[in-house]
């Protein structure tokens, strides 16, 4: 009796033991599969965050302080900054395109917004924001134009004021400040009439506007903090001012410092002195050259479009084409760029137009 009562309670013991291998063996199962579906759901919350409308989005808007310029706009080679440098405290639809683009095609990057005007002037709930809040990696600064220049090699030059008095003064400051950004900052501007159609990363290059490579632009480019042609370009806009030439302190300075310190010529390599500097093709971002800005505002032809798309970004030349239509949802060549790369912009761009 004793031999079967000992058996039979390790039978038990046997027993309950299985029993608790096999409902931990269940428990583990079913953690892992709860654990696999809660990571599958936040992937998928994460891929889809542009496009879930119940995900709460909230756009910073920060306003810069000297103080605060090092947190917010020091050092950092990898953001893609904008200037609104009218004094507007709203962006236009073919503004809110330039920058949603940037940060649709950019999404790793810092998209920085810098305006010139204050917060309280700023409509929260915009359509521009409300476009723009989609974006996680997307950051309006709103700076005081005074301070920002203060205690820089251009402070001297917006003080004196002469470019106030300038026929092109709005051109001119511009070109000033977007130069002192990249001083303080680095990191790659753009213009906003731009639409961004593939991601950006190379580092420090200059765009040329022609196949003649008789243009350099000022409308993108990217400089690392410190880079020494920045540094360059910034002093001889503190040195020089030129009130009544309209493209003295754009374009037209930077490929004289890039012919004198780079040995641009046409046709031949940048000097030793320039190797880490890229000169970018006309069709990186230009492929449609000024002089046939209306083909943005033509139909979207398949070879047309297949040029177009061999680029990175796309130039719409608003100082030109400022007044001519965009038609949403039409097959102009603007139009199906739009629709492709600031799909947010366009949608709400749709609403308003069937809600007028």
């Amino acid at each position: 009796m004793e031999i079967f009562v000992i058996r039979s309670s390790g039978f038990r013991l046997q027993k309950v033991m299985n029993f608790r291998r096999k409902s931990f063996i269940k428990a583990m199962v079913i953690t892992s599969l709860l654990g696999f579906v809660l990571l599958l759901a936040a992937y998928i919350l994460y891929e889809n965050r542009l496009a879930i409308p119940w995900i709460k989005k909230q756009i910073q808007i920060i306003q810069w302080t000297e103080s605060s310029d090092q947190q917010l706009l020091g050092p950092n080679n990898q953001r893609i900054y904008f200037h609104e440098t009218s004094g507007r405290s709203r962006l236009t639809m073919r503004q809110s395109c330039a920058v949603e683009s940037a940060a649709k095609e950019n999404p790793d990057r810092p998209i920085q917004l810098i305006m010139q005007t204050d917060i309280s002037f700023i409509n929260t709930h915009g359509t521009w924001l409300t476009v723009l809040s989609n974006y996680p990696n997307v950051a309006v600064i709103l700076i005081n134009e005074m301070d920002y220049f203060r205690d820089t090699p251009l402070e001297d030059w917006y003080r004196k004021g002469e470019w106030r008095q300038s026929p092109h003064k709005l051109e001119h400051f511009a070109d000033y400040i977007r130069m002192l950004s990249s001083l303080k900052g680095g990191g790659l501007y753009m213009d906003l009439d731009f639409v961004t159609i593939k991601r950006l990363d190379i580092n420090n290059f200059l765009a040329v506007e022609d196949a003649a490579v008789e243009h350099l632009s000022n409308g993108i480019f990217h400089f690392d903090y410190g880079h020494r042609l920045i540094r360059e370009i910034v002093k001889k806009l503190a040195d020089r001012y030129q009130p009544e030439e309209w493209n003295a302190h754009g374009p037209a300075l930077i490929f004289s410092i890039m012919s004198r310190i780079c040995g641009l010529k046409k046709g031949q390599p940048l000097s030793n002195e320039c190797q880490d500097v890229a000169l970018m093709p006309y069709n990186f971002v230009y492929p449609i050259h000024w002089p046939d800005w209306q083909v943005y505002f033509q139909k979207a032809t398949r070879n047309v479009m297949q040029w177009i798309n061999g680029s990175y970004a796309v130039h719409v030349w608003n100082k030109m084409s400022h007044s001519e239509p965009l038609l949403i949802g039409s097959d102009q060549v603007y139009s199906t760029l739009a629709f492709r790369h600031c799909p947010f912009t366009v949608a709400r761009a749709a609403e308003f137009i069937s809600s007028s």
